[in-house]
C-alpha cells in the first residue's frame, strides 16, 4: 500500500514522462483499483498539460510539487466529499504555475502524457490537430506534449478507434506491441491484446499501412488483419465492419466463439477471476452481443439464456458450475 507522498511522487514522475517500467506499472495498478482513481488522474493530466501549455521553460520542481498539490487535495475532498475545494485548489496550483515562470528559464526536453479510459467507461479524446479518439474500457494511448508539429505519433495500449485528421505533410503513426499502422486521414480501429501478443487493424474508411518486422501490408475499407506479436504471422481478409466496430456504440459482439474463450474477455473486461468448474462447455461456441455498460452479474445473466450454468461471485472471483 503506497503512502500519500509516494503516490504523489509517482503520479508526478508519470506526467513529466520520467516514471520507468516499474513505476508505469504501478500506476496501471493504482488505475484499475477504481473508477474513481482513473478520474483523478486525469483531471490531474488535464491540468498538466494546461500547465505546461502555458509556457515551455518553468522549473520541472515547481510543476511537479504543485500537481502532486492536487493529487493531495483531491483525496482530502473525497475523504470530505466537498469537490468544490478540488477546482479551488486547481485554480490556486494553476496561478502558482503561472507565477513560478518567472523564476526559470531554459528548455525543456519533450514529455509523453497518457490519457487513460476507466474501468466502466468509453472515453472520448481529441488531440491537438483535431484527430478523435475513442478509446475503450482499459486502454490508454501516449503522446509527446510536441505531438503535431513535426509528427504525429501515439502509442496505444488496449483498443481505440481513430477518426483521423487528414494532413499530408505528417502521417499519423500508431505504436503497439512493436507494430506500425500510418495513415494520412482515415477511420480505422486497432486492438492490441498483449495477453495474446495480437494486434488487430480494422478499416472503415480511406487506406492504412501496417508495419511490423514480417510484414507490410496496405488495407482497403472492410479489411481487417490480424498479426501475431509473437510468430509474425498474420491474416488478412474481408470483415465485418460492425462487428468489430459495435464496442463504440455501446456494445460488445461476439460471434462464434468458445465459451471459455469468452469468459477469459470478460475476465479482462470486468477485472475478475472466472472460473470454469464445467469442462463441458469450455469449447461450447456462441454468439452474443452484450452492452458494454452490463455488469458482471448482468451479463452472466443474459448469457445463462443460452448456456445452463450456475454461477457465484464472490470475493472478486465468480466460479461457474453445471446446472
Amino acid at each position: 500500500m503506497m503512502t500519500d507522498d509516494e503516490l504523489d511522487e509517482l503520479i508526478s514522475k508519470s506526467l513529466a514522462g520520467e516514471a520507468d517500467e516499474r513505476e508505469k506499472s504501478l500506476i496501471k495498478e493504482f488505475l484499475r483499483e477504481s473508477d474513481d482513481n482513473t478520474l483523478t488522474y486525469n483531471k490531474i493530466r488535464e491540468y498538466w498539460n494546461a500547465g505546461v501549455s502555458l509556457d515551455q521553460s518553468f522549473s520541472e520542481a515547481v510543476a511537479r510539487k504543485a500537481f502532486a498539490e492536487i493529487g493531495k487535495e483531491h483525496r482530502r475532498i473525497e475523504r470530505r466529499c466537498i469537490a468544490l475545494n478540488f477546482w479551488r485548489a486547481a485554480a490556486a496550483v494553476l496561478l502558482l504555475i503561472t507565477t513560478g515562470m518567472a523564476l526559470y528559464f531554459g528548455t525543456h526536453p519533450a514529455r509523453t502524457y497518457t490519457y487513460y479510459a476507466t474501468q466502466n467507461n468509453i472515453a472520448n479524446y481529441t488531440l491537438d490537430d483535431g484527430t478523435h479518439v475513442k478509446l475503450n474500457q482499459h486502454s490508454a494511448i501516449a503522446f509527446a506534449d510536441n505531438y503535431g508539429k513535426k509528427k504525429r505519433i501515439v502509442e496505444l495500449q488496449g483498443e481505440a478507434f481513430f477518426d483521423v485528421t487528414r494532413d499530408r505533410q505528417k502521417q499519423f503513426t500508431v505504436k503497439t506491441q512493436d507494430t506500425e499502422t500510418k495513415v494520412l486521414g482515415t477511420r480505422f480501429n486497432v486492438r492490441s491484446d498483449e495477453d495474446a501478443k495480437q494486434v488487430t487493424v480494422t478499416l472503415v474508411k480511406g487506406s492504412v499501412r501496417f508495419e511490423a518486422a514480417n510484414c507490410q501490408q496496405t488495407l482497403k475499407p472492410n479489411e481487417e488483419l490480424v498479426y501475431n506479436a509473437t510468430t509474425g504471422k498474420y491474416d488478412k481478409q474481408k470483415t465485418d465492419i460492425q462487428y468489430n466496430t459495435a464496442w463504440t456504440e455501446g456494445r460488445y459482439f461476439y460471434q462464434d466463439i468458445p465459451f471459455g474463450e469468452l469468459l477469459k474477455k470478460l475476465e479482462h473486461i470486468y477485472s475478475v477471476k472466472i472460473e470454469l468448474h464445467d469442462a463441458t462447455l469450455q469449447g461450447r461456441s456462441i454468439t452474443t452481443s452484450l452492452m458494454t455498460s452490463s455488469t458482471v452479474t448482468e451479463t452472466l445473466e443474459a448469457l445463462q439464456d443460452k448456456l445452463r450454468f450456475r454461477y457465484k461471485e464472490e470475493n472478486g472471483t465468480v466460479t461457474i458450475t453445471k446446472k
